[in-house]
């Protein structure tokens, strides 16, 4: 007996672009990080005692920290437009698997974001009894992470509805019918076929 030598799977040729695209995604998800670092204002903030013997942590300035939020929504949500145009730029996959692919990775991708932003900005969490210090960044409203899965959605939606294709403008959809002609119509009709090959009518 010979043994058959199993070859790996490779993926389809027709994925790729989409798992580069993927991979790209999440690349720039860590490109945001460094970006909402710089961006955003370093607040102080002072740790306070009320007198009950506890500190408690007074941010110095509350725009501060509205103003991270904020870019960080502006950052990830230009993302998801980018991204939510480019995979619909790949025609022959257009239907649900980039759609929830994309959602799934542009969530990904704004956790990279968010801790690329917060581990790498220095600050402290906290500091002794009545003293300030530098903040670390962070991201307050944690539902800025659902912004760049749902403009990436939205985008890919919308253009699923103007497309007013039931295909979506693919071209490797095969038909049992003849070419169409410019008015719409098949030249050929349709062609029955059993196991021996077509009937002609």
């Amino acid at each position: 007996m010979t043994a058959t030598a199993t070859h790996p799977r490779r993926l389809p040729a027709r994925y790729r672009p989409l798992v580069l695209l993927l991979a790209a995604q999440l690349v720039v998800g860590v490109l945001l990080g460094l970006v909402w670092l710089v961006w955003s204002p370093h607040s102080v903030a002072y740790n306070v005692d009320l007198g009950s013997g506890k500190g408690v942590i007074v941010p110095g300035e509350g725009e501060s920290l509205v103003a991270a939020d904020g870019r960080f929504v502006v950052l990830t949500a230009a993302a998801g437009l980018i991204f939510g145009l480019a995979a619909w730029r790949l025609r022959e996959l257009r239907g649900r698997l980039p759609l929830i692919a994309l959602t799934v990775v542009s969530l990904v991708a704004s956790v990279l974001a968010k801790y690329t932003g917060q581990l790498l900005s220095g600050g402290q969490h906290s500091a002794p009894i009545n003293t300030a210090f530098r903040a670390q960044l962070a991201l307050h409203a944690n539902a800025a992470l659902l912004v760049q899965a749902l403009a990436a959605a939205l985008v890919y939606t919308v253009l699923v509805g103007l497309t007013g294709d039931a295909e979506l403008g693919r071209t490797d959809v095969c038909t049992e019918f003849g070419p169409a002609t410019a008015a719409g119509e098949y030249e050929d009709g349709p062609v029955a076929t059993t196991g021996h090959g077509p009937l002609e009518p």
